[in-house]
């Protein structure tokens, strides 16, 4: 793997990480308090995630299509387990709807790395990098 796929892969572990330890905390009374919020929540933090498990899974030399699925799946997974967790945490409950926000801010997390990736280049170590003029002349 290269350095740059390690660094994906140690950023995408410490966003799990803090999603998964914000997620435990009993009874959150942090943030804004509209009907919907947790659900924007939900959606951007496993939004990143997605963004960051697509970058870091270009790098090891899948093609984006296959990425962005593997995102996709690895966010409904973990929402799922996260979710039902969360029924034995004080002040949180497991809701379907959570994990929608989750799975589909996995996948479009996935698709806008795709994107970022695209318009940003150096976000992805190239495939055949230029050769030195040293080497060739």
């Amino acid at each position: 793997m290269s350095p740059r796929g390690r660094l994906y892969l140690a950023m995408l572990a410490g966003w799990v990480t803090l999603t998964l330890t914000l997620t435990s905390i009993p009874n959150p009374e942090f943030g804004p308090s509209f009907p919907g919020a947790d659900k924007i929540a939900h959606f951007g933090f496993y939004g990143v995630m997605g963004f960051l498990f697509v970058l870091w899974r270009r790098e090891t030399g899948n093609g984006a299509v296959v990425a962005v699925v593997w995102a996709a799946i690895f966010a409904a997974l973990l929402g799922a387990v996260d979710e039902f967790h969360q029924q034995w945490i004080p002040g949180r409950s497991m809701d379907l709807l959570d994990w929608v926000a989750d799975f589909a801010g996995g996948t479009a997390g996935g698709f806008c790395s795709v994107v970022a990736a695209s318009m940003i280049p150096f976000l992805l170590t190239p495939k055949n990098p230029p050769s030195s003029r040293a080497i060739t002349d």
